[in-house]
């Protein structure tokens, strides 16, 4: 009964979520595929992984993305303070509200905490993906909203990016 956005195969439920003034992004082509592809990852139960040199729009087109569908994006910052059970009470806060999170330069976490928050991810994208209402998150049982979504934006690691780590296989 609600209003949906559709982008190619993707469906997507409009929120509703009041952005205020926002300032608007610089479309390109490549803001297009950016839209693209991130759209057909969420209708197949994913988020996505915007990549790239730093001062690029990654964080910025997962934001405005979001503002097209009206839903509240929260921006994380990573860096090596995190831990895999800090992590794990956003992503529950993001499940269970139908946010969408962007964790930004995503491989600045420790090598061990990404291999456990990749494991998370993972938990969460079958949920999202089987549309589940529930699911086992942290030895508790988590209501899901299927309007959440999970970015991670990461700069390359090695030469000129200090602290930054290749992701586990």
């Amino acid at each position: 009964t609600g209003c949906a956005v559709l982008m190619a195969e993707a469906i997507m439920e409009y929120s509703y979520e009041y952005q205020g003034n926002a300032s608007k992004l610089v479309y390109t082509p490549l803001t297009d595929k950016c839209y693209l592809t991130l759209t057909q990852g969420m209708q197949l139960g994913y988020g996505g992984n915007p990549y790239g040199p730093a001062g690029t729009g990654k964080t910025e087109s997962v934001k405005a993305l979001g503002q097209c569908l009206a839903r509240q994006v929260l921006v994380f910052n990573c860096d090596e303070e995190f831990d895999f059970k800090s992590m794990g009470r956003i992503f529950m806060g993001l499940i269970k509200c139908g946010a969408w999170g962007c964790f930004d330069e995503f491989n600045r976490l420790d090598e061990e905490v990404l291999s456990a928050v990749s494991q998370q991810i993972q938990i969460i994208q079958l949920a999202l993906k089987e549309r589940t209402p529930k699911m086992d998150f942290m030895k508790k049982q988590v209501d899901v909203d299927h309007r959440a979504g999970i970015f991670v934006t990461m700069n390359p690691a090695g030469k000129g990016y200090g602290g930054r780590s290749k992701l586990p296989d």
